[in-house]
């Protein structure tokens, strides 16, 4: 007889997100369970298992268990029921052999009540059957609802952003139907894309920051990949497809099939996305400054004579489309573009002390903006309530016949005028809080610009070199670029300061009374500095 008090036993819980897993007790009710049923025994871990049991080698919880259970850590396992265990053949045969030859001396269930015996072995081999079997059934029933869903002319699975399942009271099926929060706003999105004139970043930028989109799933805003996988998803088209097979959906599309395949065509092939072999950063944003051609990348590979080995080289160079056009422009390397790309985003680097010092002046004035804008909002709001009591005041006076019709018809048209006038405003200002930090964040942008280009990915790369300017050339090999005004005042406004900066020498402490008033003059400047940038946006609204 073996005595359960020596055993040293893992308790394991698992939950999986697939299939009739959904419906199985959570983790935390299991993990409950176990600790209510079975306080008295030695449990010396409790495992979390997150993975499904239905195919093996799938959970690496488990194969940690087994592991430590036959280097003699613990001899026994507790779990809720023993489908827990597996729901396959080849992790229940491990199960019912360890438990057979004696390393797992013990099983306790929470639902199943084990008996350490041949017979009890067999009817556990039964047990773990039977859950084999049922998942594998329901998977077949499963996979057959979703067909006739689909012959119904239903999407089986969930449907994108812009669409919402709706259970049908009538047949009880989920069908597809217009989520009025998103569909307008990605139709918008479409829109700028067949356009020609957006890029698929720049189309995430408007729906993100400036439409405020927020998707279905996590309530946050939409990634690239998930954008590109919009815009290459047949389903806005009309279109359903299930198990290799398509057909036209009972939803109503988003776009057209002649609109699908132009987007295809801007993204790259027809009817499929844009495969890229390489990614160039700088290829389609850059021109040649002798014809006017495009600026292409293309990659070389050179046999290194003293090693052996294959260098590869990557080259920018004119794609020469203009044939009547002698073009003698010549390739420059990717390392001396970004060379020249990095002296650009110098001009707007300061070293680390003052950096962090301008950052977080820029951080207050996010947090301070909107408190000063919140102050005259309420305070125009406030007034457009007083002229409604002023209104319905005059109502009064009119109807008791205290003035003449003239006076009031004169001082109602005055109200509403001002009325009007302040909701214009109230608007204007609405406007300019959310322009406001954006403007911000352009110039955090901007000084950050040389750090993250060095750590950046390759469109990461792009996007920083797109916001350093406009014009965009090579000539002779040489980088040429019209920084925008509102970074060329950063570098001529901002960096003297930097100098004024450094000779107050903080570091030495305490200050003067002197050296505080210069810190704090500094900062002022730098207030205005920003106050100015807004106010050049306002002017420039474009840029």
């Amino acid at each position: 007889m073996i005595n359960k008090n020596t055993i040293k036993y893992f308790a394991y819980v698992r939950k999986s997100t697939e299939g009739e897993e959904r419906q199985a007790l959570s983790i935390a009710s299991q993990t409950d369970k176990v600790k209510e049923f079975f306080a008295n025994l030695d449990i010396i871990e409790i495992l979390e298992e997150r993975y499904s049991a239905f195919k093996p080698y799938n959970r690496p919880v488990f194969k940690n268990m087994i592991k430590r259970i036959n280097s003699g850590e613990a001899s026994g396992i507790i779990a809720w029921h023993p489908d827990r265990l597996s729901r396959n053949e080849i992790d229940a045969s491990t199960i019912t052999y360890l438990t057979r030859t004696g390393i797992i001396k013990d099983l306790k269930f929470g639902s199943y009540n084990f008996d350490n015996s041949p017979e009890g072995i067999m009817m556990l081999q039964l047990s773990l059957s039977q859950s084999q079997y049922f998942s594998s059934k329901l998977g077949k029933d499963v996979k057959r609802g979703l067909e006739q869903k689909f012959k119904m002319g239903w999407q089986p699975n969930m449907c994108p952003n812009g669409y919402v399942n709706i259970r049908d009271n009538k047949t009880g099926i989920s069908v597809n139907k217009i989520d009025h929060k998103r569909f307008k706003i990605l139709r918008k999105a479409f829109d700028l894309m067949l356009s020609g004139g957006y890029s698929v970043p720049e189309v995430l930028d408007k729906l993100n920051n400036d439409w405020a989109f927020k998707s279905k799933i996590g309530n946050g805003g939409l990634s690239r990949s998930s954008l590109y996988r919009i815009f290459t998803n047949i389903f806005y088209a009309g279109i359903i497809r299930f198990d290799g097979k398509q057909k036209y959906g009972k939803h109503k599309a988003m776009i057209t099939l002649e609109e699908f395949d132009r987007i295809q065509f801007l993204l790259g092939k027809k009817g499929k996305a844009r495969k890229r072999k390489h990614n160039h950063s700088y290829t389609g944003i850059i021109k040649c400054a002798n014809c006017g051609c495009m600026i292409s990348a293309d990659k070389k590979r050179k046999t290194i004579k003293t090693t052996g080995k294959i260098a590869e080289y990557t080259y920018y160079c004119c794609t020469h489309k203009k044939k009547m056009f002698n073009c003698q422009e010549k390739a420059i390397e990717v390392k001396d573009l970004e060379k020249q790309i990095d002296i650009e985003l110098s001009k707007y680097k300061f070293q680390s002390e003052f950096e962090k010092l301008f950052l977080k002046i820029i951080e207050g004035e996010k947090k301070d903006t909107p408190k000063e804008y919140k102050i005259i909002i309420n305070n125009l709001k406030e007034r457009i309530e007083k002229i409604k009591i002023e209104k319905s005041n005059l109502t009064r006076l009119s109807c008791k016949a205290l003035i003449s019709d003239d006076e009031f018809t004169k001082q109602k048209n005055e109200y509403e005028k001002e009325a009007l006038n302040i909701k214009q405003k109230l608007y204007e200002i609405e406007k300019k809080e959310k322009g406001d930090n954006k403007i911000l964040d352009k110039i955090e942008f901007a000084i950050q610009a040389k750090t993250n280009f060095k750590k950046g990915s390759h469109k990461e790369r792009k996007i920083i070199f797109k916001e350093n300017g406009s014009n965009r050339e090579i000539s002779n090999k040489k980088l040429l670029i019209t920084p925008y005004k509102w970074l060329v005042s950063i570098e001529k406004e901002i960096k003297p300061l930097e100098a004024q900066f450094f000779t107050l020498e903080l570091d030495k402490k305490p200050l003067s009374k002197a050296k505080n008033e210069q810190l704090s003059s500094l900062c002022c400047e730098w207030r205005c500095f920003l106050i100015d940038v807004r106010t050049f946006f306002d002017e420039n609204p474009e840029n």
